[in-house]
């Protein structure tokens, strides 16, 4: 581990003991962690142990963090868990508080509280390492190294632990090192699209469900995943399938505003911006809409539920009425875009067929015998779909293979082409 010679350090912190673990809670500045904290590189004597825990510290990932940490004015981290061993760390506790007011709170603690706060001294003889935290460990490095105009610079939170070089001590710390990484639960998709504030799919999403008659009301299934209810009559899609499909058109389709998807995830642009995107989303949509009938029919339907019923059912109905038809036609647009406007894009799209009982998704995403929907063969639809308005980029034998064998006939023809 490259260390840096430092000075001592006395940081605010509280006190706490869980199970067998004795920890602090402290304050530490942004650029003090960039300059003491270094990754968890230590609780393996084998070398090559440990540089696969460097390995895993993705570049791209560190970029993100960096970026997070100049540009957004409301961000926020969780605490670090650091381990700490070598030096002199130093817990001294208050003993005493006192106030004049009346109703000081200080004469109110108990012992054991005030036995918790105190202060912790970091010689600047410690090797300090992450436990938790390592992504943002060097997304704060990579911040503190590229310049940080904070003044005064931000006080994050770190969990001190006390390490041991012993191999009980190694293997006590290995342990704890994978129980924070392996019980760490990510955001759910749910929660992002409802809750997040720098997430742009996720704004776009909430914008077309309170602020546009595209999806507002029962017109959108309040389900964080691709699967749509079998009892829903009255919603298009759900919100999980519409963030998929903005995050597609955004990410894919060749517009002005095509960003990186972590871009997107990670960083809030400014409001004209995000204006920008919201107006591209309801333009897909009022395009798509333009090209396919029963899409017409259902955003301007006051009634969803007649419209729905036609569309979608144990009959079959349209591709478009389905999560995974959705977003193989986004996948469609999104490709021939490279070549076309987006307009024109929609437009050549809005040539091809869509009802599930019609080549080629009988067969391929439509199983009529058991009348259910086959997501097995979407990479295959989409390239018979380009093939059909003459975009594939797969070779016309490949094609007829890749369909002969999804649709289970070795002497099928591929479908006549649509341009």
């Amino acid at each position: 581990m490259t260390r840096v010679k430092t000075k001592e350090i006395i940081l605010p912190a509280l006190r706490g003991v869980m199970g067998n673990w004795v920890y602090y809670t402290c304050l530490m500045s942004i650029d003090e962690i960039a300059r003491r904290v270094s990754y968890a590189d230590e609780i393996h004597k084998n070398k090559k142990l440990s540089d696969m825990i460097q390995r895993s510290l993705k570049a791209a990932r560190s970029a993100q963090i960096a970026d997070y940490i100049k540009t957004q004015e409301e961000r926020f981290f969780n605490s670090l868990v650091v381990a700490t061993y070598g030096g002199q760390p130093n817990w001294s506790g208050i003993d005493r508080l006192s106030s004049k007011s009346k109703n000081a709170i200080a004469d109110k603690l108990s012992e054991e509280t005030l036995n918790s706060v105190g202060f912790l001294s970091l010689s600047g003889e410690e090797k300090l390492f992450a436990l938790d935290g390592q992504h943002r460990l060097s997304g704060i490095k990579k911040a503190v190294k590229e310049g940080l105009e904070q003044d005064p610079p931000d006080d994050l939170s770190v969990i001190f632990v006390a390490h041991k070089t012993t191999p009980k001590g190694m293997e006590k710390t290995r342990r704890l090192f994978t129980t924070l990484n392996k019980t760490a639960k990510p955001v759910s998709k749910g929660d992002i699209i409802a809750l997040d504030e720098d997430d742009v799919m996720a704004i776009c999403v909430r914008r077309l469900i309170e602020e546009s008659t595209l999806f507002n009301g029962v017109r959108v299934a309040f389900v964080a995943s691709n699967n749509m209810p079998v009892q829903n009559t009255t919603s298009l899609t759900t919100i999980g399938n519409l963030y998929d499909i903005l995050t597609t058109l955004f990410t894919r389709v060749e517009t002005d505003l095509k960003a990186e998807k972590a871009e997107l995830q990670r960083a809030r642009p400014d409001d004209k911006t995000l204006e920008a995107y919201f107006k591209l989303a309801k333009q897909y949509f009022e395009l798509m809409a333009a090209s396919f009938t029963p899409l017409s029919e259902f955003f301007a339907a006051t009634d969803t539920n007649p419209v729905v019923k036609k569309y979608r059912g144990s009959h079959g109905g349209s591709a478009l009425f389905r999560p995974i038809g959705l977003i193989v036609f986004t996948d469609i647009v999104a490709h021939l875009s490279k070549t076309r406007t987006l307009k024109k894009s929609i437009e050549l799209a809005g040539k091809l067929p869509h009802m599930l009982t019609a080549v080629p998704f009988e067969g391929l995403m439509w199983d009529s015998p058991s009348q259910r929907i086959d997501n097995t063969n979407r990479v295959t639809l989409r390239e018979v779909l380009l093939y059909m308005v003459g975009d594939s980029k797969w070779k016309d034998d490949t094609v007829l293979g890749r369909y002969q064998r999804g649709i289970g006939d070795e002497d099928a023809a591929l479908p006549k082409k649509v341009v």
